[in-house]
């Protein structure tokens, strides 16, 4: 079992829930994480909803000046990334080197010829 699949068996409420498909390894993980944190206590899951609603907005007014928005995974990351500063869980500063990071860790793998699948939850 995959690092995140043990995760998202950890975080995801699937009860009864349809499917959820991740068509790239962060996109689980961005999920889960904010699954967790609301879990543990650091944000509400209506703050995550109101700070999310406000990336979903901002996509939409993109897309109606004709430009492309950013995906759903994009639009909850940016949302994640800003309920983690608004909560003093990391500064802007640190999650900027941790994108850095991970960026470079990922285009090292890329160029390693690695084969990317959809990864499915059930």
């Amino acid at each position: 079992m995959s690092s995140h699949s043990r995760l998202l068996d950890a975080a995801l409420p699937c009860e009864g829930q349809a499917d959820v498909v991740f068509a790239e390894p962060w996109e689980a993980t961005a999920f889960a994480l904010i699954v967790e944190l609301s879990r543990a206590g650091y944000f509400t899951w209506p703050e995550w909803v109101e700070c999310f609603s406000r990336e979903v907005a901002l996509a939409t007014e993109i897309e109606a000046r004709g430009e492309p928005p950013p995906s759903y995974y994009e639009q909850w990351l940016a949302a994640a990334e800003k309920i983690v500063e608004e909560k003093g869980l990391a500064s802007i500063d640190q999650l900027r080197a941790k994108k850095l990071g991970i960026a470079a860790a990922g285009a090292a793998h890329v160029l390693k010829g690695a084969i990317r699948k959809p990864l499915t939850v059930a």
